[in-house]
């Protein structure tokens, strides 16, 4: 069992913090992390010490996560990170910790319950399970019983590239089944499948209030999306606005916004790359972000409530019909949403539309460096991920052209590895001839281009 128990993922080689085996000098430290989180420590002394591991900086404890062992199974718990900490593979560097310590004691399996989190630890190599499920020691322990709400989920760890992963997606095979697979026959089917899944994501992270129960890691990163701004840019604004980030770089600093401009973000989600933007270009300039998600305009409306923002205003709309006059429009901006569309021919024509001559085009984006499996460009979650809609990078050139843009430059920021892909298809049906063949093949990039002055 130990090689079932093995991570699915990698923390980032990159980190500042380490981790070590809980002592009972960090309790104070971990109840007040799991207060921060929401979580309760219910039956925390029951096995506080070796079953868990805390992240360390300079001394303070900035994570913590549990995983008790009831017979040969365990159960994941407390899963918690210091809001400053967040969005850095804390929580997953945790989580890995705790899947290798169970595998080596040869724990036969890994089990959480959680309310709120499940994408998020779908991402990691866990799936739904019936809670009928579960083993006989799981539901006998108090964090089953009786700490955990009844109608929280119950999840099963299973490595990346068993049999049951590679059968299934997220534990209930709507990936594989011909209804998932016509949703991407159309443009309509594309944008509901789109809307959908970051419409969640918006519910998501307004529900980090609540209580969440074991599984309390906040809406998360994956490869793509993971350690895009620094400290000194999310400063301020708030968490929200970083949470609900998704994207796959950093347009607003790329873009090298001045003062005065007017700014366009497309497909604005949360709003933080519509609320930098508005810093960068100060009280003499404002900042437009479209979407066409009714969950997350409310929730950039919210984040600029918070912020404090006035030269800032979120639209309702579609990217390919942009509800913005012509030719008003300094500096478009986009993070990692033009891939999502179905028709990016007719987004790149609009943008063109909106920009004043001499306009600047400054998008991140995921872009195809060569042809990948078709099996990738038909699976919906990939597509609503970032990944199955990506134009190759001669087509994208080759449409801004087509629309009228100049000094056309697609520069890669990162190129993914096969491991990345194999953590961006985490509990999807996607083998290993396919990530051997998408090894590389991906990039997140930054795409820019000019509009001809007068």
């Amino acid at each position: 069992m130990t090689e079932r128990l093995r991570p699915a993922r990698h923390a980032p080689a990159e980190r500042t913090w380490k981790i070590r085996a809980a002592e009972g000098s960090d309790l104070a430290s971990v109840r007040a992390l799991l207060a921060l989180s929401h979580l309760p420590w219910d039956g925390l002394m029951d096995q506080f010490g070796a079953a868990y591991a805390v992240a360390e900086v300079d001394g303070h404890v900035v994570g913590v996560a549990g995983l008790e062992t009831y017979g040969d199974h365990g159960l994941l718990r407390s899963v918690a990170v210091a809001p400053e900490w967040r969005l850095r593979g804390v929580a997953e560097a945790l989580v890995n910790n705790r899947l290798e310590w169970a595998g080596e004691r040869g724990l036969r399996s890994v089990h959480l319950l959680t309310t709120e989190a499940a994408r998020y630890f779908e991402r990691l190599g866990f799936r739904t399970v019936a809670r009928d499920e579960a083993p006989a020691p799981i539901r006998a322990s108090r964090e089953y019983a009786s700490i955990c709400p009844q109608n929280a989920r119950l999840m099963s760890y299973v490595a990346a590239g068993s049999p049951q992963v590679e059968a299934c997606c997220g534990g209930n095979c709507a990936c594989n089944d011909e209804a998932a697979a016509g949703e991407l026959d159309s443009a309509e089917g594309i944008r509901t499948v789109v809307r959908e899944r970051y419409a969640e994501a918006a519910r998501q992270v307004a529900r980090l209030g609540s209580t969440s129960c074991c599984g309390g890691a906040s809406a998360s990163a994956g490869p793509i999306t993971s350690n895009l701004y620094t400290i000194d840019e999310t400063t301020g604004l708030p968490e929200a606005a970083v949470l609900a980030s998704l994207g796959c770089g950093n347009p607003t600093l790329l873009a090298e916004l001045r003062e005065g401009e007017t700014v366009l973000d497309l497909g604005s989600g949360g709003g933080i790359d519509v609320l930098l933007s508005a810093r960068r270009v100060g009280s003499s300039g404002f900042a437009y972000g479209i979407d066409m998600t009714d969950e997350m305009l409310a929730l950039a409306r919210e984040n600029q409530r918070k912020a404090g923002v006035s030269n800032v205003e979120f639209r309702k709309g579609e990217i390919e019909a942009l509800p913005i006059a012509d030719a008003t429009v300094d500096v478009i901006i986009s993070n990692c949403v033009i891939n999502l569309s179905a028709d990016k021919r007719r987004v790149l024509q609009e943008a063109f539309r909106v920009l004043k001559p001499g306009g600047r085009f400054a998008v991140s984006d995921i872009v195809v460096r060569r042809e990948v499996p078709a099996e990738i460009r038909r699976n919906a979650e990939l597509w609503s991920g970032c990944v199955a809609g990506a134009l190759e990078e001669w087509t994208y050139r080759d449409l801004l052209k087509e629309a009228g843009f100049v000094d056309v430059e697609v520069v890669p920021t990162r190129i993914y590895s096969r491991e990345d892909a194999r953590a961006i298809a985490v509990g999807l049906s996607v083998g290993d001839a396919v990530l051997d063949a998408v090894d590389g093949a991906f990039m997140s990039a930054f795409v820019r281009a000019t509009k001809p002055a007068d």
